[in-house]
């Protein structure tokens, strides 16, 4: 059985057990775990990263992935579908995003990498990526694109 100890107040701990945590807690718990035991040198992937996270999370997962995957040299591949998270990633992983979308004329999924997206520049001049992807411009941009 997995338990924490909460310290909210100097020498008053409370010992937590696993089914008193929420699942965006454990799902959390579940990441770093994941990262801090995989062989160095390896590769994780994720799908939906922040699913059941406190969007007030992102950024500590954030910087959690970054320290941790640079330390042991993992990377690690996400998904994710939420502009907080996005956003607390800040503009220097841009060059690896890579969107997945529908090809308008034949309905096939595509992987398209971010920048590789006739109108870029015109996006992100105009807002962040988290922004970008929760207004649907993405989207529109493959409709008039291909």
């Amino acid at each position: 059985m997995l338990y924490c100890e909460e310290e909210w107040k100097p020498d008053d701990i409370t010992e937590i057990d696993a089914r008193s945590m929420s699942d965006g807690t454990l799902r959390f718990i579940a990441i770093i775990t994941a990262l801090l035991t995989r062989p160095e040198g390896s590769q994780l992937v994720i799908e939906d990263v922040d699913d059941g996270l406190h969007t007030s999370r992102s950024e500590l997962l954030v910087r959690m992935l970054r320290e941790i995957g640079q330390k042991r040299n993992i990377d690690i591949l996400i998904t994710t579908h939420n502009p907080t998270l996005l956003d607390a990633f800040g503009s220097d992983i841009i060059p690896f995003v890579v969107i997945s979308h529908r090809d308008v004329e034949t309905g096939d999924s595509q992987l398209t990498v971010l920048e590789d997206i006739k109108k870029f520049s015109k996006l992100f001049a105009s807002a962040s990526l988290g922004k970008i992807t929760a207004s649907g411009a993405i989207e529109r941009s493959f409709s008039h694109d291909e």
